[in-house]
């Protein structure tokens, strides 16, 4: 998929960041698709979790969408994958997968206490060359920080350039509405942009709803 496409899909309402029940999610691959077709949504990305040593068949999921998908005329599906970094800047992701999917995200998951190393580990991972072949997301991005309870600035404001550094290398940044991450997405331009509600269950599909409602 390119850049262009991806944006443009972002147009129509979507459904961004979700996992289902193949992983830690409690939804069924059709119980979005039910959703989607009622609140008149376009397009379901599926950012499911993946590592390069799976539990569950990936190819299987995918296949699970496809035929889905063909049920449920004027909603498309697009196979995403959310890969946790490691340390130094490689992702947790095999080559088949990321042969297979559209959109490769990434998020920081169970992570060395070491800031330096996670700031390092990221300038190196959202410049890096071998990813660039795919839409990249960075989502739920300052986790690392909200999880550990960090409040001061010279942190916040590290992500902030951590942040930039995507988006000069074309990467999107997730407003997360799960987590409220990042504080300021202002900073990032709006076409760089897109909404994501880390969905799981109904509630999560709910939130989203109620979002959409309200603006």
């Amino acid at each position: 998929m390119k850049q262009e496409e991806f944006s443009s899909l972002l147009q129509q309402p979507y459904l961004f960041h979700l996992h289902t029940n193949y992983t830690d999610g409690q939804l069924e691959v059709e119980d979005y698709f039910r959703f989607a077709r009622t609140h008149g949504v376009k397009t379901i990305f599926f950012t499911e979790h993946v590592r390069k040593d799976l539990k569950y068949d990936f190819h299987a999921f995918v296949d699970d969408i496809k035929a889905v998908e063909a049920k449920y005329e004027g909603i498309r599906g697009v196979i995403a994958a959310e890969a946790k970094i490691l340390p130094e800047g490689d992702l947790d992701i095999s080559q088949a997968v990321f042969d297979t999917i559209d959109v490769l995200c990434f998020a920081c998951h169970g992570f060395p206490d070491d800031f330096d190393l996670y700031y390092r580990s990221f300038q190196r991972l959202l410049s890096d060359e071998k990813w660039k072949q795919k839409v990249r997301v960075f989502v739920h991005p300052g986790r690392y920080l909200k999880k550990r309870h960090i409040q001061e600035d010279i942190y916040w404001n590290k992500l902030n350039e951590l942040l930039l550094l995507g988006a000069s290398n074309g990467v999107y940044i997730e407003d997360n509405k799960r987590e409220m991450l990042p504080p300021d997405i202002s900073i990032i331009p709006s076409d760089l942009q897109i909404v994501g509600f880390d969905i799981h269950n109904f509630n999560g599909l709910e939130k989203w709803l109620n979002h959409y409602q309200s603006k």
